[in-house]
């Protein structure tokens, strides 16, 4: 029998047009929670038939996100599971180059559309999930948090300031029923991101996009990197109840390239 960890639950997703943001919506529909997508690019979600609705939101907008939560909660009565799987195009913030060559205001580019976007969204879900007294937040991070490569200042940094807030939000909220759960990814091979990190990367040390990804394939225990749709396996684990007693923790999906 197929599992159905999410059965009854209400989950909203934010930037589910993006590579793992597909991914982990289309996984919380086949687990049977009712489902809640938006982006600011919503053409490239348009074709999950099974969404309980599609909505263009901007997740830096806090007053767009109280409505679009205040119409989903009107709805369905419960918010379950909130998830936030914004981004930034990583040229924008110089990703894949040396320090020197970030500037200040490119370092806190993915400090917003990354950390501060994440927080803007969570806020927004407390608000319904300490009125009922239960609920998950999940927060997204990758190995850049612990591993902290050279030429990846900006994401390093911004991932690193996420999981620290997955704590303090744990500690503050958690009394309240609300759990705060972070998952480090390791390197989804699909992903724009890690194919434009790949290929700027090793073209400043002259390894072509495949060579750069077999370097880091190197030291992951496992020998290979992940995808997609195994990091939204580990989300749909973080929202259901098996993980009922898990809070303000990092969940580390590194294929134990990062060891603790």
């Amino acid at each position: 029998m197929k599992n159905r960890l999410l059965e009854n639950k209400t989950a909203v997703v934010f930037g589910a047009a993006g590579n793992l943001g597909k991914q982990v919506a289309l996984s919380f529909i086949d687990h049977g929670a009712k489902t809640y997508l938006s982006d600011v690019n919503i053409s490239k979600i348009s074709d999950i038939a099974d969404a309980a609705s599609i909505e263009k939101v901007d997740a830096l907008d806090e007053g767009a996100i109280a409505s679009y939560m205040q119409s989903i909660a009107e709805k369905e009565q419960t918010i379950d599971i909130v998830i936030n799987l914004s981004g930034s195009n990583p040229a924008a913030y110089n990703h894949g180059k040396p320090a020197v060559d970030v500037s200040m205001e490119q370092l806190l580019i993915p400090m917003k559309t990354a950390t501060a976007t994440q927080f803007i969204t969570a806020k927004a879900a407390y608000r319904f999930m300490s009125a009922q007294k239960s609920g998950v937040i999940l927060f997204i991070t990758s190995t850049l948090s612990k591993i902290a490569p050279a030429w990846t200042t900006a994401l390093t940094a911004s991932h690193a300031a996420t999981e620290a807030l997955t704590m303090t939000l744990a500690n503050e909220w958690s009394p309240e029923g609300i759990r705060v759960v972070c998952i480090r990814s390791e390197a989804m091979t699909e992903s724009p991101t890690i194919d434009y990190t790949f290929g700027t990367m090793g073209a400043n040390i002259g390894l072509s996009r495949q060579e750069m990804q077999a370097t880091v394939e190197e030291k992951v225990p496992l020998r290979r990197l992940t995808q997609g749709s195994e990091t939204a396996k580990v989300a749909v684990m973080a929202a259901s109840d098996l993980a009922e007693f898990m809070t303000g923790t990092v969940l580390n999906h590194s294929g134990g390239h990062v060891l603790q």
